[in-house]
């Protein structure tokens, strides 16, 4: 998967409204990224990319940007 469709497919797994996550966006400046929205993250880059992330690498990240570094040189 490319980093590029990661996005929109995050989007539409949360219920978030299109153009919600930016990937420069402080991730405190969206009311939707909630603990819910965290774990459906990990399971999500668990099942894409066959990585393990734990809650304690997610809460230590302030951007979307950060989050998605996570992810490394999984991408396509």
């Amino acid at each position: 998967m490319k980093r590029s469709e990661v996005i929109p497919e995050l989007e539409d797994l949360l219920g978030f409204e299109a153009g919600t996550i930016k990937e420069g966006a402080n991730i405190a400046d969206v009311p939707e990224w909630d603990s819910m929205a965290i774990l459906s993250f990990i399971a999500f880059v668990e099942d894409k990319f066959e990585l393990v992330l734990e809650g304690d690498q997610i809460a230590e990240v302030k951007t979307f940007i950060e989050l998605f570094d996570l992810i490394g040189d999984k991408f396509e």
